[in-house]
């Protein structure tokens, strides 16, 4: 049962939710000049996925996200 739990609680991040994370992450990386394999471009994808897995599920609020970054 213990698993079960663990999986109900697991949101995937699908396509759509990837294009949307995607933009958000390539705006950033274009406003910053920032080469996509570099540090700070994992850093950005990675506080992306979890804004995204925390709730905040659209442009405005992942471009605000990554712009904080």
């Amino acid at each position: 049962m213990m698993e079960s739990a663990q999986t109900s609680s697991f949101d995937p991040i699908g396509p759509d939710e990837l294009e949307t994370i995607g933009r958000a992450f390539l705006h950033e990386l274009q406003r910053r000049a920032l080469p996509r394999k570099s540090e700070e471009a994992e850093a950005l994808a990675a506080k992306l996925i979890n804004a995204y897995q925390s709730g905040v599920r659209d442009d405005l609020g992942l471009s605000i996200v990554a712009g904080l970054s």
